[in-house]
């Protein structure tokens, strides 16, 4: 069995963004040369498994659920007679003394009827993660109100993006918002401001703390942030 040609086969089957298969790529070739011409077994695994463990558990998680994959794909084509696994890293529940650990938070009062553009501004990046240059390039059409989507062009990468129903239902009848989307920087700063002490930074981390409640990999929420690597969220699946 050539593991090279297997990484491509599987990365095929997969329909991935081009930054989330360069991502599985990165870890799938470091596992490709630490087995390069080895059998395939469970003492091998064990000795792969040890060589990053002075990583941190964020990064750990993340190569170990890329490489279970691999092997659960490597199973199923019949390329390997036993599914092999790596054990996944426990999360520890561990407080950071240098950085409180961002705690997750509803924001009822945010989707009470539509009074103000600070409120507008708030659920925009509540309910899709975006900062103020995003909001700037964005276009009443790219809501799409049929199929509950958002589309958004960026540095030449789409983003779809859900719109769920309670987002809709305040915001759909709006009429001006190209208006507000062809407004400063410091113009939504300063209407957010006016509407909530939460920062945009801080309304952004909430998008990504429910996306992590929901079951979304790091990789999945990357991909929603338009991010090109996952490095600064890491930290967030500590």
């Amino acid at each position: 069995m050539k593991l090279l040609n297997e990484i491509d086969g599987f990365l095929a089957s997969k329909n991935f963004s081009e930054n989330t298969r360069l991502n599985y790529y990165y870890d799938l070739m470091t596992f490709y040369h630490f087995f390069d011409q080895k059998t395939l077994n469970e003492t091998r695994l064990a000795l792969f498994r040890a060589s990053f463990e002075h990583t941190a558990p964020s990064a750990q998680r993340r190569k170990i659920s890329c490489v279970n994959q691999f092997l659960l794909y490597l199973y199923h084509n019949g390329k390997v007679e036993h599914y092999f696994h790596l054990e996944q890293v426990a999360k520890i529940e561990k407080q950071d003394k240098k950085r409180a650990n961002p705690k997750y938070k509803e924001f009822p009062e945010f989707y009470q009827p539509m009074t103000s553009v600070g409120q507008f501004i708030a659920i925009l990046i509540l309910e899709f993660g975006l900062n103020f240059s995003e909001i700037q390039q964005l276009r009443w059409e790219n809501f799409n109100w049929t199929f509950k989507i958002l589309t958004i062009d960026k540095k030449g990468m789409t983003r779809v993006l859900p719109i769920r129903e309670k987002f809709a239902l305040r915001v759909k009848s709006i009429t001006n918002a190209d208006e507000l989307f062809s407004k400063t920087r410091q113009f939504l700063y300063l209407e957010l401001k006016k509407y909530t002490n939460y920062s945009s930074k801080e309304l952004r981390e909430q998008y990504i703390l429910r996306q992590i409640r929901s079951g979304k990999t790091i990789y999945e929420l990357a991909e929603l942030l338009g991010l090109s690597t996952i490095v600064t969220l890491e930290k967030y699946y500590r």
